[in-house]
């Protein structure tokens, strides 16, 4: 999370820098800052206990923050239906996925919208050696990837969306010695949605989706199948997203450690809302994130829970 964040407040740092030659009318975007409050028990987080007395449910570890987070457009023609992008989309941040992207866009005369899209540091995180690790300290390594996307929207005014995207990742100093758990892998993503109004200033969002994640262990190989459903209402001075998912996961083997194949249940729900027009704050707004995943497993080690909230200034121009 914080290398996404570091990434985007640099690039556009450099396109403001740059921004001298070209046409200034082009750009458009939001830039916002965020203070933060998380809280999980998973044995998998790096900024939980690094030394463990038993292979069972992780411990709460509490942690505050602030990041910075927006997006950064430009049109390459007069139409504007053609552009360039940099930074997390609202769209993905309306459902709490925290993705940096860049990427180009095509709006079709049939309302269709093609988006082409790389993600550099998605996947690019700290994670332990080797989390399994018992009564010794465990140490946290570099895992790096890339994912590239593809997304078609609205086709011909329909409501129906596309998205596809293929991933890859590497493990610096990968410590599990079990060949069946080791993580390295590539993944396939499938997701088809239906977007509808309900009201002139409201509507609802179902998605399903499928996801093929083959790591070069079995037992740490997995097909995920999700369900999405959203909730927005659009006002004048306000907006909000609701959204609640099931995704069930199920591993390809046994598990070696746990003598059994690891299946997961995972909740989520998330809420987005903003506030616009402040007195005497053209283009700014107040923005607040909440949300919970729960991810309860037949393998205690593997259950968790996580909690987000978050609140922030953002600004529009």
């Amino acid at each position: 999370m914080n290398k996404n964040l570091t990434c985007l407040f640099t690039l556009l740092s450099l396109s403001t820098a740059t921004a001298q030659a070209v046409d200034l009318s082009r750009f458009r975007g939001e830039v916002s800052l965020h203070t933060g409050y998380t809280s999980t028990n998973s044995n998998l987080d790096t900024n939980g206990p690094n030394t463990l007395s038993r292979l069972d449910k992780g411990s709460q570890t509490n942690d505050t923050f602030i990041a910075p987070l927006g997006t950064l457009y430009y049109a390459l023609n007069e139409q504007n239906n053609q552009r360039v992008y940099l930074g997390t989309s609202r769209d993905d941040l309306a459902v709490g996925t925290l993705a940096f992207e860049i990427g180009y866009q095509y709006d079709f005369s049939n309302g269709t919208k093609l988006d082409i899209g790389y993600l550099p540091t998605v996947l690019s995180d700290e994670i332990w050696s080797n989390p399994y690790l018992i009564g010794e300290q465990r140490e946290t390594t570099d895992r790096s990837g890339n994912v590239y996307r593809l997304k078609l929207s609205n086709l011909a005014n329909s409501g129906i969306s596309f998205d596809m995207a293929y991933a890859t990742s590497e493990i610096d100093n990968e410590m599990i010695s079990d060949s069946s758990l080791l993580r390295k892998s590539d993944t396939y993503y499938l997701k088809g949605q239906y977007r509808s109004m309900l009201t002139p200033n409201s509507g609802y969002i179902s998605a399903i989706s499928h996801t093929d994640h083959n790591a070069e262990g079995k037992a740490a190989s997995f097909n995920e199948y999700k369900a999405d459903l959203s909730y927005f209402y659009l006002a004048q001075n306000y907006s909000l997203s609701l959204t609640g998912s099931y995704g069930l996961r199920d591993y390809n083997a046994i598990n070696p450690i746990f003598s059994k194949r690891r299946s997961d249940d995972i909740y989520r729900v998330f809420l987005a809302y903003e506030y616009k027009n402040l007195p005497g704050w053209d283009n700014w707004s107040v923005t607040s994130f909440a949300g919970s995943t729960i991810t309860s497993s037949n393998i205690d080690f593997y259950s968790s829970d996580s909690y987000i909230v978050t609140l922030g200034m953002n600004y529009k121009f």
